[in-house]
């Protein structure tokens, strides 16, 4: 089934072949990608997962709080790290469920167990809930736009860097008028096609190759899902739409693409900004991303409705290397969280 709606979207995919926009990053990902090689994981592939609990915890022996007493045994460190590092996992999940409660979102919560959804792990349960760290994201979204009456029933949506399409699978079942709009590469397409077919059949799906023909997207049909290739954004930055959002990947861009969304008569005429984005991409000190696009560059002449640090997923803490020594760090820039509306 999946391979046969991998194979209905290639057939439809953008006739562009543009790939001069691509970062780093990205060219690495896009060159190692191969969703037929395990259909069953196209939301946990190798360089790309849902960031839950590999295995249930267990009690943490007094020898791993004590390790570092124990130098003669550096060969077991390593595995001493990653069991640790897995509480420190735990934790933030459990974090990241009380601030959606705190926001109000226990009925998402409740509503949308991550193991009843097509392609999701099995994972251990965080208190009686199914989640991971990216499901807990999209609770948390979904909460806000509700919460902040980003759509209505009739909105049309825009979102930059979609992945599976985990947020516009919730924004459907509650929201199943609204025209949501993807833009991602053309295998993240996949994902999210894979997945939203597979829960909304009969929706209009519109693809990669039929963007070219549309002349807005007041047009199409109420609850359309529509996939647009990356590479095809000026097609569509004309047109007009109500809300506008991206979590994470701006920040990820090179400039040139950066300011091509933030510049665009879509992003500039939308009704409604929602963004989750670092504070500064990539700090001088911990590299991550091609150029530092910094929160200076999100400037707006909307209304600010919004501004705080990005709660969710904020109290992880990764066992990763940095100058030349591996040790538990947090991110090398926290997010924050942005709505403007005009």
């Amino acid at each position: 089934m999946n391979e046969d709606l991998i194979n209905e979207f290639l057939k439809n995919k953008s006739e562009s072949d543009d790939v001069s926009i691509y970062d780093q990053k990205h060219k690495k990902i896009i060159e190692n990608v191969d969703l037929k090689k395990d259909l069953s994981k196209f939301r946990n592939w190798e360089l790309q997962n849902d960031m839950g609990l590999k295995y249930r915890l267990g009690p943490l022996p007094k020898m791993f709080l004590n390790y570092y007493r124990l130098k003669l045994l550096n060969p077991l460190i390593e595995i001493f790290n990653k069991r640790i590092n897995h509480y420190f996992e735990f934790s933030s999940l459990l974090d990241d469920i009380e601030i959606i409660k705190k926001v109000g979102g226990n009925n998402f919560l409740n509503e949308n167990p991550q193991n009843k959804t097509p392609g999701a792990y099995n994972y251990p349960l965080i208190n009686g809930y199914s989640v991971s760290a990216r499901w807990l994201r999209y609770i948390y979204f979904i909460t806000q736009i509700h919460k902040n009456k980003l759509l209505s029933n009739n909105s049309i949506w825009v979102d930059v860097g979609s992945y599976y399409g985990g947020l516009q699978g919730l924004v459907k079942k509650y929201y199943p008028d609204t025209k949501i709009i993807m833009i991602d590469f053309e295998h993240q397409l996949i994902r999210s096609y894979m997945y939203l077919k597979t829960l909304y059949p009969n929706s209009n799906h519109v693809f990669p190759k039929n963007v070219k023909t549309l002349k807005s997207f007041e047009n199409l049909s109420k609850g359309s899902i529509v996939y647009i290739d990356q590479k095809d954004f000026n097609l569509i930055k004309n047109f007009k739409v109500d809300l506008f959002t991206n979590f994470f990947s701006l920040g990820e861009m090179k400039k040139t693409t950066f300011n091509n969304y933030i510049n665009s008569p879509l992003y500039l005429k939308s009704k409604t900004i929602y963004m989750a984005n670092r504070f500064s991409s990539s700090p001088y000190f911990d590299k991550t991303y091609d150029d530092n696009i910094n929160i200076f560059d999100y400037q707006d002449n909307r209304n600010l409705t919004y501004f705080d640090v990005l709660p969710i997923n904020h109290y992880q803490i990764n066992y990763r290397n940095l100058f030349g020594r591996k040790f538990f760090r947090n991110i090398s820039s926290p997010y924050f969280e942005i709505i403007f509306k005009s």
